[in-house]
């Protein structure tokens, strides 16, 4: 699927419900799929994480006049999907930390794994640009712009932020 440009972003606004639900069922269609993996990594739970890939799309909608680029949808997505997350998470009291629905996952649960290790070598600023722009495939101009950061800046972090993990791992990581 192609980049959600601004007329789409505009459609979304649009008086006409026809045109809104369109807008809103590409863009639904382009990122649900990221913002259930994001909130999943976080909640461990199939049925969790499917109702807050929908408040995270309510919460879009709600506040769909707010943006002007996919870069800040996007970020705005993968913020409130982590924040709601984050609270579902902490309102489960029995939550474990191995679900029967990551069974069949290895590679994604291998991934928050690498992930979970990763931060116990690199900074915040390290970590957040590399699961960023590896994970979720944002450009350093757009980690740059949402964080109020150089493009140098971000690049410069992630790159010393990919030598620890080298150093780390004796050199067998790229």
């Amino acid at each position: 699927m192609g980049k959600i440009g601004y007329s789409v972003l505009k459609r979304l606004c649009s008086r006409d419900e026809e045109k809104r639900n369109a807008s809103f069922n590409l863009i639904f269609e382009k990122y649900s799929r990221l913002v259930y993996y994001v909130s999943y990594d976080i909640v461990k739970n199939d049925e969790d994480a499917r109702e807050i890939v929908n408040e995270t799309f309510l919460k879009m909608y709600v506040n769909r006049r707010s943006f002007m680029s996919e870069s800040k949808l996007k970020f705005f997505l993968l913020v409130a999907a982590k924040n709601l997350s984050i609270n579902r998470y902490r309102q489960n009291k029995d939550h474990l930390p191995y679900s029967d629905d990551m069974e069949g996952r290895s590679d994604e649960g291998s991934l928050s794994l690498y992930l979970e290790k990763f931060k116990e070598v690199l900074d915040e600023e390290e970590y957040q640009y590399l699961v960023l722009h590896l994970l979720y495939d944002f450009t350093f101009l757009e980690i740059a712009k949402v964080n109020d950061k150089t493009t140098a800046q971000v690049s410069s972090k992630y790159r010393r932020g990919i030598q620890k993990l080298r150093d780390f791992y004796g050199g067998s990581i790229r």
